[in-house]
């Protein structure tokens, strides 16, 4: 079931943006949000971080994550493919794969608000076919969603 949605959601990006359909991606399960918030902020290769000692699940909730470098997207191990919440979560992530595979030294080189905006724009459209919106979905509401997809100091880089 999940090779298929898996393949569903990247045909959907793919006819939304013009994209290729690249290989899919490596899936892994975390056993927890911690591990999630972990895996993001790269603790396992740089534990010193302060960041590493702050995880709060109340402020850290981190719901799917890829690393471009090895085409990896991670989820909570309580994935469900059949859930729209958890298909639009995967579908962001997917977006990232998609991205990378299609230009990585362009995405590479963009600030990563500028690469969550794009994701999140085309999770919010799948979404809206549905009938549902990010902040029901997932709890992002105008106001996080426009920090989480800013610049420092208003560009790129």
């Amino acid at each position: 079931m999940m090779n298929e949605t898996v393949l569903a959601l990247m045909l959907w990006i793919s006819a939304a943006t013009g994209w290729a359909v690249p290989e899919p991606p490596n899936i892994k399960y975390t056993d927890s949000g911690q591990e999630l918030f972990m895996l993001a902020n790269e603790c396992d290769k740089k534990p010193e971080q302060h960041i590493c000692q702050t995880y709060n699940p109340e402020v850290s909730d981190i719901l799917g994550l890829y690393n471009n470098e090895t085409k990896t997207i991670y989820l909570s191990k309580d994935f469900w493919p059949a859930s729209t919440r958890d298909q639009s979560i995967l579908l962001h992530e997917l977006v990232h794969h998609m991205q990378y595979s299609r230009n990585y030294e362009f995405y590479r080189g963009l600030c990563k608000g500028l690469i969550e905006r794009e994701a999140y724009d085309l999770q919010e459209k799948w979404l809206k076919k549905r009938g549902k919106t990010l902040l029901e979905t997932i709890d992002l509401g105008p106001l996080m969603r426009h920090v989480l997809t800013q610049c420092e100091f208003g560009f790129g880089g």
